[in-house]
């Protein structure tokens, strides 16, 4: 087994990033050195106090860079990325050609193909630089015990090997993918949320009529998750409070992956559809309905689950 770095820097300590950062810090040699940088003080020190390790605090991704062989970014949205790479003053690609030299940048942010693809080709000049985008699934409890799922895009197969014993640290070996080149673990990842966005609104009315029919929910649950109808979103992630401990709704879909990300991602799958010519026949519909729910007042801000409020109370009337 190859040696593994000894200085890592991770930036952004969101809602994922945040036990993303834990399990590096806790995984890593003991030796090994560990940078953060958060843009919220109040954040970084809510993060800091609850450190599993030694860890020094960077000014800006700049001073990340200066000190680290790889970096992890997780960050909400592609102006975020490219501003954490590229600002002429704080931005990684900013620092001195010194310091860019035989990193390892592990973008996993869930962010457009064309912005990570300008960022790539930005890193490829560099001296034996590698970019990877490696976004990543499992939600805040894939997150917090380190068993998300990751989907890689990069260029080579022994750039994965190389790679994948660090993103161990975040993920299940087993679920940690070489879905091909860069960009192809983006795609991958907006594929698969345009498919949850799906069968979550799916879920809903499922549920929703399931409940109208005086069917107990849990049991319910538990006939779709062994039948054809079976996925995540009403199993693990069922939107109706009571039915798994796991769940957004179990915290009144607070936290988690917000009803505005999740309209975000799926924009961008569809214009990647676009892109390569996929038709699709549930897109627009899918779309819009996101569209209305990312502004409504029980939807706004909270895990995107949380379109199941809008089926489920006041009878439904603002569905009509």
């Amino acid at each position: 087994m190859m040696d593994l770095p000894q200085r890592y820097g991770f930036i952004g300590l969101g809602v994922m990033g945040w036990g993303m950062a834990n399990n590096l810090r806790a995984k890593i040699p003991a030796s090994a050195t560990f940078c953060v940088c958060e843009i919220s003080d109040k954040r970084l020190g809510e993060w800091l106090a609850q450190a599993p390790g030694p860890v020094s605090v960077a000014a800006s991704p700049k001073a990340v860079i200066e000190q680290s062989d790889v970096v992890i970014t997780m960050l909400p949205a592609g102006q975020h990325v490219s501003s954490v790479f590229t600002d002429p003053n704080t931005g990684m690609l900013s620092a001195d050609a010194s310091h860019l030299k035989n990193k390892l940048f592990l973008e996993c942010s869930t962010i457009d193909i064309v912005t990570s693809l300008r960022l790539a080709a930005e890193v490829k000049t560099l001296q034996h630089c590698d970019f990877i985008d490696a976004p990543v699934s499992g939600g805040v409890h894939g997150a917090n015990t380190g068993t998300l799922s990751l989907m890689v895009g990069c260029d080579s197969s022994e750039l994965f090997d190389r790679i994948k014993p660090i993103l161990s640290f975040l993920g299940k070996s087993e679920n940690i993918f070489h879905c091909g080149g860069v960009s192809a673990g983006l795609a991958t990842k907006q594929i698969n949320n345009y498919l949850s966005c799906i069968t979550m609104l799916g879920t809903c009315e499922a549920m929703t009529l399931g409940l109208r029919s005086g069917l107990d929910p849990k049991t319910l649950a538990e006939v779709i998750k062994v039948s054809t109808g079976a996925c995540y979103n009403c199993g693990d992630q069922n939107p109706v409070r009571g039915v798994s401990s796991l769940a957004s709704a179990s915290r009144d879909f607070e936290a988690g992956f917000t009803t505005e990300m999740a309209k975000g991602v799926l924009d961008m799958a569809l214009s990647h559809g676009d892109a390569v010519g996929a038709k699709s026949v549930l897109g627009g519909v899918v779309s819009e309905f996101y569209e209305r729910a990312a502004r409504h007042p029980q939807c706004k801000g909270k895990d995107f689950r949380s379109i199941f409020k809008l089926f489920s109370e006041d009878d439904a009337k603002d569905l009509e």
